[in-house]
C-alpha cells in the first residue's frame, strides 16, 4: 500500500505494520499533522527489526533541541544501534549518519544523508539532509542538494515535495522568481504541502510583497491552521506582514491567540521573535515577556541548538530579573567545550551573542553592535532562515523601549 501523492520511500526492514507506519509517519510529517516522531518511536519500540523508525525519531528529537541525555532520545538511539548489525546496507548507512548527528557533527551527518539520497534515490535521506542544512544555516549545501534532487525526481511520485524543498533553498540565496515559480508548482500539486506555502511566505517576506503574502496566507487560514506542527510559524509569517502593513493590533492579536499553543521550544521562538518586533513597532508588551520566560524556563531544550538559544537569550535578557534568567545564562557559560561542530558554534557564536544581548538590555548597546559586526557571516551558523536571523541585526538598531 502507498500513501497517495507521497514520494516513493522504498522498502524498510521490519514487520508489515512497521512498513505501513513508516509510510503513514511520513504522510503526517510532510503535511505537518499529528506526532510523527512519537508514531515512529512507538513502532520502533514494538518491533525489534524496525531500524528506520528509531532513526527518524532520534534525528528529529535532536533537531528539536533534545539533549543527548533525554530519556526518549536515549531509547531511540539505543534501538537503532542495537539493530544496525543485522540491517541492510542502506539502513546501516542511515545509522552511521545518525551517529555523526548525535556526536554534534551536524554537517557531516547531512553530507552523509545527502550521499545516501544520491546513491539510493532515498527521499528520507534527502529530507533529513535538507532539514539539517537548515539547522546549521548552510544555504549553499542545501541548494546544491536540492538542485540535484529536483531534477532526479522530476516525473516521479512526490516530486512536489522535492520541489518545495528546492523552492525554499532558492529563496534563501535570493533567487526569488525561481523560488516563487517552483513553490507555486508544488502547492498546485498538493495544497497541503505546507513547506511549499512556507517557501512562498519567505519569498514575499524577502521581497517585501505584503499584498502577495496576505493573499497567500489569509486566503488559506482554514487549511494551514490545522497543520499544527508548523502552524504557529505560519501565523508568525502572517503577523510579521501585518506589522509591515501597519496593522500592529492584528499582529498582537495573533500573538495572544497563539500564546497558549506555544509549548515547545520552536513555537516559543516564534512568539519571542514576534513580541520583540511588536515592541519595536511601539506595542506595549505588558507581562507577555514574563510569560514567555516562564515557558522557556519549563522546557528541557536548552544549550543544544543555537537557534533555540538565540531566542531564549533574547527573552531572558529582556526580563533579566526572571527567576530562570541567571540559571539559564550560567548554564550556557558552563556548557562544556569539546571538539564537535555544534560545540564550536556555541563557543564562537552563541555564547558571545547571548552575553551581548544581556549587555544590550543592561544598557551597553555598543556591545551588541560590536559582537554582531564581529561575527559577520558567522551569524548564519545559528541556523534557521535569513528573516529569522534578522532578529539579531534588528536589535542593535532598536531604540530604547518601554518595559
Amino acid at each position: 500500500m502507498s500513501v497517495r501523492g507521497l514520494p516513493e520511500l522504498g522498502p524498510v526492514q521490519g514487520s508489515s505494520a512497521s512498513a505501513e507506519t513508516w509510510r503513514q509517519g511520513w504522510a503526517e510529517y510532510l503535511h505537518y499533522r499529528g506526532d510523527p516522531v512519537a508514531v515512529m518511536s512507538q513502532a520502533g519500540a514494538a518491533d525489534d527489526s524496525f531500524v528506520m523508525g528509531p532513526v527518524f525519531a532520534a534525528l528529529y528529537r535532536t533537531l528539536a533541541g533534545a539533549p543527548n541525555s533525554s530519556r526518549l532520545l536515549v531509547a531511540d538511539a539505543k534501538r537503532a544501534r542495537s539493530r544496525v548489525a543485522s540491517s541492510p546496507r542502506r539502513e546501516r548507512a542511515h545509522v552511521q549518519a545518525l551517529e555523526r548527528l548525535l556526536a554534534g557533527e551536524f554537517t557531516a551527518a547531512a553530507n552523509a544523508w545527502d550521499e545516501i539520497a544520491a546513491t539510493d534515490g532515498d527521499f528520507a535521506a534527502l529530507r533529513f539532509a535538507h532539514d539539517i542544512y537548515l539547522h546549521v544555516g548552510d544555504a549553499e549545501r542545501r541548494l546544491a542538494s536540492s538542485s540535484k534532487a529536483v531534477e532526479a525526481w522530476r516525473g516521479e511520485p512526490g516530486w512536489g515535495f522535492v520541489a518545495s524543498q528546492h523552492a525554499f533553498s532558492l529563496e534563501e540565496v535570493g533567487r526569488y522568481d525561481e523560488a516563487e515559480e517552483l513553490g507555486r508548482a508544488a502547492l498546485s500539486l498538493d495544497p497541503d504541502d505546507l513547506w511549499a506555502r512556507h517557501a512562498l511566505a519567505h519569498v514575499y517576506e524577502s521581497t517585501d510583497d505584503t499584498a502577495a503574502a496576505l493573499e497567500l496566507l489569509q486566503g488559506s487560514v482554514e487549511r494551514w491552521s490545522a497543520q499544527d506542527l508548523l502552524a504557529t510559524h505560519i501565523w508568525w509569517h502572517l503577523a510579521v506582514r501585518l506589522l509591515a502593513s501597519g496593522d500592529a493590533p492584528a499582529a498582537l492579536e495573533i500573538f495572544d491567540e497563539r500564546a497558549p499553543h506555544a509549548t515547545t521550544a520552536f513555537t516559543l521562538c516564534d512568539q519571542a521573535s514576534l513580541l520583540w518586533r511588536l515592541e519595536l513597532a511601539g506595542c506595549r508588551a505588558g507581562d507577555r515577556w514574563e510569560a514567555l520566560a516562564d515557558g522557556w524556563d519549563a522546557v528541557e531544550e536548552r544549550h543544544t541548538c543555537a537557534f533555540l538559544d538565540m531566542h531564549a537569550a533574547l527573552v531572558f535578557a529582556r526580563v533579566s530579573d526572571h527567576r530562570g534568567a541567571n540559571r539559564w545564562f550560567d548554564a550556557l557559560a558552563a556548557r562544556p567545550s569539546h571538539r564537535s561542530e555544534n560545540d564550536a558554534t556555541f563557543d564562537q557564536v552563541v555564547k558571545p551573542l547571548a552575553e551581548a544581548l544581556r549587555s544590550h538590555f543592561s544598557g551597553d548597546t555598543a556591545s551588541l553592535v560590536r559582537t554582531v559586526d564581529g561575527l559577520g557571516a558567522s551569524l548564519s551558523r545559528i541556523g534557521g532562515s535569513i528573516v529569522q536571523r534578522d532578529l539579531v541585526t534588528l536589535t542593535p538598531r532598536a531604540t530604547e523601549v518601554s518595559a
